[in-house]
């Protein structure tokens, strides 16, 4: 089972936390929240002190934001799974995830990134299989094996691989992730993230107040 070593907690220990009405209440409403600071932020605008305060709130809360996001988008799943009738609790978990984490990738070009994140995972894969080859001294005796070895784990051999790694995956990928990144825009977008983050703030009053009219039930016992 996955270790969380610095909280020695397991996969499965997290997502018991979050099988609780009140706790998946204010993670709706702190995260709806955040998202509609932007709503404050556009209203207090005009107001000296409080418009400089809001833009920093703002600012911080973006990529504070990213992180929330992919917590939202994981209690969801925990929604999705043990709940399955509490579709629109999970949808809307997800779907405010996904604008916190755009917000941020927004910012950035995603088929970089993506081709940049692919390509560190993949060295550091190849080196990983390759590296402990080097203690077997029947391959290294081989004659260029261990020259290509060698070369495979050296600073010069990790950046051609790792450039190569990229340059497929930036080609590849290109067209799909530009199509998500313009998606990502539109949610990321300040209407969206409001709009978004008033309807998460109402789904979480609602499962505080009466729960089962999202489909909540009882979560299981374990």
């Amino acid at each position: 089972m996955l270790q969380i070593p610095f909280f020695d907690y397991t996969l499965a220990d997290i997502m018991l936390f979050f099988q609780n009405d009140w706790v998946l209440a204010w993670v709706l409403i702190l995260s709806g929240g955040l998202l509609a600071i932007w709503l404050l932020e556009n209203i207090t605008d005009p107001i000296p002190l409080l418009g400089s305060i809001f833009d920093v709130l703002v600012h911080v809360g973006t990529f504070i934001g990213f992180f929330v996001g992919i917590l939202d988008i994981f209690v969801g799943y925990v929604v999705w799974t043990v709940q399955p009738g509490a579709v629109i609790v999970a949808g809307v978990l997800i779907l405010m995830g996904f604008t916190l984490v755009m917000r941020v990738l927004s910012k950035f070009p995603l088929a970089l990134v993506f081709a940049l994140a692919v390509a560190v995972f993949g060295v550091a894969t190849m080196y990983g299989f390759v590296q402990p080859l080097t203690n077997d001294p029947l391959l290294m005796a081989v004659p260029y094996v261990a020259d290509i070895i060698n070369f495979l784990i050296s600073g010069k051999g990790l950046l051609i691989i790792g450039a190569i790694i990229f340059v497929i995956i930036y080609v590849i990928s290109g067209l799909i992730l530009k199509l998500i990144e313009l998606i990502g825009k539109i949610f990321a977008s300040t209407p969206v993230s409001i709009i978004v983050g008033l309807l998460a703030i109402g789904v979480g009053v609602v499962v505080l107040i009466a729960p089962d009219l999202l489909g909540l039930i009882d979560w299981p016992i374990t």
